[in-house]
C-alpha cells in the first residue's frame, strides 16, 4: 500500500498583519482629524486676536531688539501696535531729523513701551500732545518711543550708544528698566549664542494663536514659570546665567546709568531721568536702591530728575492695570506724562 505524501499543516491566519493593516488608515484619520482640527483651532484664535503679539530680533549686542515693520497686539488686553522702519514703537521718522524739529528719545522697559496700552495712551505720547500743544508755532516736537520689553540698564544705555545717538535726539528720557545685571555688552559670547538661541524660540512660539491661548493665558501661571527658561529672572534658575552674575548688581545697574547720562551729555544730547515705583514699594513706603541710585547721580550730574512716588502714592491702585503691580494703566500714563512735559518744556526752553 502506497503511502500518501502527508498534507501540509495549515499555515495559522496572519493576524498581526491583518490588525497592522486595518490600525495604519485608523492612525492616519485620527492624525488627519487632529492635523485639522489645530489648523480651525489656529484660525479661530487667531481670528479672536490671539498670536500676533510682538516678535523681537535675535541681537549680537542687546540681545534682543524689536522687529521692525510690524503691526500686533499687546499681550494684555488687545491694543494695537504698530512697530516702525526703525525699530520703535509709532510713527515712522525722519533721519536726519527734519530742520525745526525737537526730538526726544524715550527709553525704558515695558513701563515706557505701553503694556496693555495703545500708543496714544503711553506717558511718551502724551507728553508729545501736550509739549505741540505749548510750542511756538512752526515748531515740530517729536517724542519716539523706544521701550523695549525687559530691557536692562546696560542694555538701555547700548541701544543709545550704538542706535538712539543716530536718531539725533535733542533730549533723552530713561525711565526704568529690568534688574537682571547678566546683559551687557561684556557678557560671554557662549552666554550670547544661548541667549540668540531662546529669543528665536520664543519667536517662534509666540506666532502660535494655540500657544498664546493656551499656555500664556489659560495656563498663566505655568507659563509665569516656565518663561524664565528663555529669560531667567533668579540666575539660579540657570547654570550660564550663575557664572553672568555680578558680585555688586547695585553698583552693575548704576553704573549703567551714569554711563548712560555721561555718554549723553557728551554728544550733547541732555538726559533726564525718571523713576516710576511699583505699587507695593508705593504702598509700603519703600525706597529702593534704583530709586536712591538714580536721584544721587542725577543731583551729581545735574541731570533733571523725577520720583513720581508722590504723584502716584494717593489712591495707588487707580493708577495700575488690574492685577499688575508693576504697569500703570491709562490714567497712571496720564500722570507720568503730564509732569513729564511740564519737565521737558523747561530743559527745552534752557
Amino acid at each position: 500500500m502506497s503511502s500518501e505524501p502527508a498534507s501540509p499543516t495549515p499555515a495559522a491566519p496572519a493576524r498581526p498583519a491583518r490588525r497592522r493593516g486595518r490600525l495604519l488608515p485608523k492612525l492616519i484619520l485620527a492624525s488627519a482629524s487632529l492635523l485639522v482640527f489645530l489648523l480651525l483651532a489656529e484660525v479661530v484664535l487667531s481670528l479672536a486676536g490671539f498670536g500676533n503679539v510682538e516678535i523681537y530680533e535675535p541681537d549680537p549686542k542687546l540681545f534682543w531688539r524689536l522687529k521692525p515693520n510690524q503691526d500686533c497686539f499687546t499681550k494684555v488686553d488687545n491694543k494695537p501696535v504698530h512697530i516702525n522702519s526703525r525699530g520703535t514703537r509709532g510713527p515712522e521718522f525722519e533721519v536726519p531729523k527734519p530742520k525745526g524739529t525737537f526730538r526726544i528719545l524715550s527709553l525704558g522697559d515695558s513701563k515706557t513701551f505701553g503694556w496693555g496700552l495703545t500708543e496714544a495712551e503711553t506717558y511718551s505720547a502724551r507728553a508729545e500732545t501736550l509739549l505741540r500743544e505749548k510750542a511756538p508755532g512752526g515748531r515740530n516736537i517729536e517724542v519716539i518711543n523706544a521701550g523695549v520689553n525687559a530691557w536692562s540698564y546696560p542694555q538701555i544705555k547700548l541701544y543709545l550708544q550704538e542706535h538712539g545717538l543716530g536718531f539725533e535726539p535733542d533730549i533723552a528720557v530713561l525711565a526704568d528698566a529690568n534688574l537682571w545685571t547678566q546683559f551687557s555688552e561684556d557678557s560671554d559670547p557662549a552666554f550670547v549664542q544661548t541667549m540668540l538661541s531662546r529669543v528665536r524660540l520664543k519667536n517662534l512660539l509666540r506666532r502660535s494663536a494655540i500657544y498664546h491661548w493656551l499656555i500664556e493665558v489659560q495656563l498663566n501661571r505655568f507659563y509665569q514659570q516656565a518663561r524664565t527658561r528663555f529669560i531667567p529672572i533668579d540666575p539660579k534658575q540657570d547654570e550660564l546665567f550663575k557664572e553672568q552674575q555680578k558680585s555688586d548688581p547695585d553698583a552693575f545697574f548704576k553704573k549703567a546709568i551714569e554711563e548712560f547720562c555721561t555718554l549723553a551729555k557728551s554728544k550733547g544730547v541732555r538726559p533726564v531721568v525718571i523713576f516710576i515705583p511699583i505699587l507695593y514699594d508705593l504702598k509700603a513706603g519703600t525706597v529702593t536702591n534704583v530709586q536712591k541710585a538714580k536721584r544721587e547721580i542725577c543731583e551729581r550730574l545735574g541731570v533733571p530728575f523725577i520720583d513720581f512716588t508722590d504723584d502716584l502714592k494717593a489712591d495707588a491702585d487707580s493708577y495700575y492695570l488690574d492685577a499688575d503691580p508693576v504697569h500703570l494703566n491709562v490714567k497712571g500714563n496720564e500722570v507720568v506724562g503730564r509732569r513729564l512735559a511740564d519737565l521737558l518744556a523747561g530743559v527745552m526752553a534752557r
